[in-house]
């Protein structure tokens, strides 16, 4: 979050990074196993940032759940679609995936 500030993002998008990377990082808690390290970076140019959370699961891969209004969990990547720019997922180079995702301002 202090990146956006830095690069003088106005205050929703500060916060919906910090939304984004919660739940970016949730996920890679949640649904990587035996994950021992989470990497998290951010890149940026003129008013966009891309955020980058890596783990060490290539076989658990994002997807949207569907059906899941009214009940707790499966709304992470719903979440990133409503609030950032664009959003996805690519395999890491030292194995596992790393989930990205853009803000623009």
């Amino acid at each position: 979050m202090e990146r956006a500030t830095a690069a003088g993002a106005p205050g929703e998008v500060v916060d919906a990074v910090q939304l984004a990377m919660s739940e970016a990082f949730t996920n890679a808690l949640r649904h990587a196993p035996g994950t021992r390290t989470i990497t998290v970076s951010v890149v940026g140019a003129r008013r966009r940032l891309t955020y980058e959370v890596g783990d060490a699961a290539a076989t658990v891969l994002p997807r949207r759940r569907s059906n899941r209004e009214g009940l707790p969990g499966g709304h992470g990547l719903h979440i990133l679609d409503a609030v950032t720019s664009a959003w996805g997922w690519r395999p890491a180079p030292e194995g596992g995936k790393v989930v990205w995702f853009s803000v623009r301002w």
